[in-house]
């Protein structure tokens, strides 16, 4: 089983991370991680030496990527306001309403 090619189709699509180490830990045992041959990875581990300016960053990388369709957020970060709301967009409260 550890042989087995991937399989790679021209709709395959990624998820990225932006999240504490626990969760990208986490979602990496699950499979989700992703290096190409570019050495690009489609996470980015924040703690407490990462600037706001890495996390922006890494979030306009892997929204313009077309290998990616989720970039994914911890609700952690943005608890701790590593992650600038922008105008117009949901907060996570309004996400909760919306889905209860």
């Amino acid at each position: 089983m550890a042989n087995k090619p991937q399989i790679c189709t021209s709709s395959s699509a990624l998820i990225a991370m932006i999240a504490d180490e626990d969760t990208i830990t986490g979602f990496l045992l699950a499979g989700v991680g992703n290096v190409d041959l570019r050495r690009k990875t489609n996470y980015l581990v924040v703690d407490s030496k990462t600037t706001v300016k890495q996390i922006e960053d890494a979030f306009k990388e892997f929204t313009t990527r077309e290998d990616i369709a989720i970039v994914l957020i911890s609700q952690y970060l943005r608890m701790q306001n590593y992650y600038p709301e922008e105008k117009g967009s949901l907060t996570g409260s309004d996400i909760s309403k919306q889905q209860g």
